[in-house]
């Protein structure tokens, strides 16, 4: 297979070695048994460049084989910090950034991306609750990698007030 990311999961059904009826293996290999086909799995086979073998015995015994490789990245480490906690009322924050590493998108309730490393949160958007806010980085090889964290936005108090009767100026 093309290379790929540790968590692209099992690709079954894979073959392409000729002449059928031979046997496939490399690290992250599950030959299916049938000569024809052969699964991987980039999480058993790890990180790097792994070796996929493709083995044939003809009629007569003698064997030969051809390989090829395949190399596993890794996911990006990405982290991400929302600001504190604040009331539904508060303005808008604008211009936030810190999701690392850089050039990646910032999505949750009461967020706009500005598509420049930054976003503003809006509380009164997001509403009152907690909210999970995620950053998410795609590196060269296409891996993927996201952080999030929460903030949460308190409603204003209820607040009453009862004044007085109407008073003369002289009631004391």
């Amino acid at each position: 297979p093309a290379d790929l990311c540790i968590d692209a999961g099992v690709l079954a059904g894979l073959g392409g070695g000729t002449p059928t009826g031979g046997v496939y293996s490399g690290a992250g290999v599950t030959d299916d048994g049938d000569g024809l086909t052969y699964s991987f799995d980039p999480a058993a086979a790890g990180l790097g460049v792994h070796i996929l073998t493709y083995t044939y015995t003809d009629g007569n015994g003698c064997t030969d084989s051809a390989s090829d490789d395949v190399e596993v990245f890794a996911l990006p480490v990405v982290a991400f910090t929302v600001p504190a906690d604040l009331c539904v009322d508060a303005a808008v924050l604008v211009g936030i950034g810190g999701g690392t590493p850089t050039g990646g998108t910032y999505s949750g309730a009461g967020v706009t991306d500005n598509g420049d490393d930054t976003y503003d949160f809006d509380p009164a958007v997001a509403g009152v609750g907690t909210h999970t806010l995620t950053y998410t980085y795609t590196d060269v090889n296409g891996c993927s990698g996201s952080a999030t964290d929460d903030v949460e936005v308190f409603a204003l108090p209820v607040v009453t007030f009862i004044a007085l009767a109407d008073l003369c100026i002289d009631s004391g």
